[in-house]
């Protein structure tokens, strides 16, 4: 494949007097659209061969706010007050201890204080702290999860799982929600698996986020009859999800999507030696009885879980086969060097990129992005994989697509409607 070509175009100049802002179309936007068209399946008896190639998001806090505003960042959720950390464990010991102050509550510096402490008490056995032994370890972690899970609860309330349809439900969505569905829906019927081989374009997603955005999403795009369990592999097979057996154990290539949720999720269970996916609300004291698995913030992240262990290899894989690379409301903190190692994989050295193109849909400017991304990439002034930046919303950037690929098709009918008549 040809390597895809970013467009270059002079910044927009101020619109007219009396010709809206909101139609001018980012020239990352007219970038991103060519680049679907191009790679998308071809229908017809002379239409071009399309290869399948992968258009991978990885997503962070951002990504969610641009769907729910109430969505917390990092800073946000891990924000507890003093009543909610006296249920983890008694302050007075925890700071004696540990040397974290909880008295005032805790903080997100103050979470990965504590959770790097754990972490050093759990590794290194021979030197623990002489009141310190594996299950108070175990229940402080237990309670921590509680805590973070009621207050993601309180500030966004619980997405509606149908468990009948197997399915999120979508109640009251907003103008955000309405387009952002209808974008991943585009990309959706982008590639045509009735051949012998997929050809076209396939999305996949990278999630550093507890939450269920995406299989929101991803649910109200497919059949009203279907559920993204069907055609979604997340990296582990689950045992089982909300008390049934999973409906597919063993996915076909040709109609499969990944989702991989690298940092775990709010609905992620362990059961003996594998996991269930549970989406119904539970309490603090069933949560604490069986906390979900998730990678809570450190000063040294510990991703030895089997959990971890099994979806990084899942991740890697799918970023060296991605063509299109799309990074949405993740800011490559310093905190996330594992991270960021990984992220590295979709172009290891320059030669990896070379028929590869990265998207960075961020509010920072162009500078501060390229500056995050000299820290993964070889990118050897400027040299592959292509980067193309866009410094606003996702909202915006979803807006801005409809509207060119609205465009694009409103020509495309005037073009037919000639050749008919003609």
């Amino acid at each position: 494949m040809a390597k895809p070509k970013a467009k270059v175009k002079k910044p927009a100049k101020p619109s007219p007097s009396g010709v809206k802002a909101k139609q001018v179309i980012d020239p990352a936007v007219e970038t991103f659209v060519g680049i679907v068209n191009n790679l998308t399946y071809k229908n017809g008896e002379n239409a071009p061969a399309t290869p399948l190639r992968n258009l991978t998001f990885w997503v962070g806090a951002g990504f969610s706010k641009a769907w729910n505003p109430k969505f917390p960042t990092s800073a946000e959720l891990f924000r507890l007050g003093g009543r909610e950390a006296d249920k983890i464990a008694d302050p007075g010991a925890l700071s004696r201890t540990f040397g974290v102050d909880m008295f005032e509550g805790l903080d997100f510096d103050r979470v990965r204080a504590l959770v790097y402490q754990l972490d050093m008490q759990a590794r290194y056995p021979d030197v623990r702290s002489r009141y310190v032994d594996d299950q108070n370890i175990k229940a402080i972690r237990s309670a921590l999860a509680a805590a973070l899970v009621a207050k993601f609860v309180e500030l966004t309330g619980m997405q509606p799982f149908d468990r009948n349809a197997a399915k999120f439900r979508i109640k009251d969505a907003t103008p955000e929600q309405r387009e952002i569905v209808a974008f991943f829906n585009d990309l959706e019927h982008r590639d045509d698996g009735s051949q012998d081989t997929v050809e076209g374009l396939r999305t996949h997603f990278i999630s550093t986020n507890y939450d269920n955005v995406i299989e929101t999403i991803l649910d109200n795009i497919i059949g009203e009859d279907d559920s993204t369990f069907i055609y979604g592999y997340r990296g582990v097979t689950p045992v089982e999800i909300e008390g049934m057996a999973p409906a597919k154990v063993m996915h076909d290539h040709w109609l499969v999507r990944q989702l991989i949720k690298i940092n775990g999720g709010f609905e992620i269970l362990r059961h003996g030696d594998g996991f269930v996916f549970n989406y119904e609300n539970r309490s603090p004291s069933q949560i604490a009885a069986n906390p979900p698995v998730v990678m809570l913030p450190s000063r040294e992240q510990d991703y030895s879980d089997s959990y971890f262990r099994a979806v990084f290899p899942k991740a890697v894989r799918l970023l060296r086969e991605t063509t299109v690379l799309v990074i949405v409301g993740y800011s490559l903190p310093d905190d996330d060097a594992l991270m960021r190692f990984i992220l590295r994989q979709f172009a290891e050295e320059p030669e990896d990129g070379r028929e590869k193109i990265l998207f960075y849909i961020d509010p920072s400017d162009s500078a501060t992005k390229r500056k995050r991304l000299d820290m993964v990439f070889p990118l050897r002034e400027g040299r592959y994989p292509t980067v193309v930046s866009f410094n606003g919303k996702f909202n915006d950037f979803v807006s801005q697509y409809l509207r060119a690929q609205a465009k694009i098709a409103k020509a495309r009918k005037r073009r037919l409607n000639r050749h008919l008549s003609s």
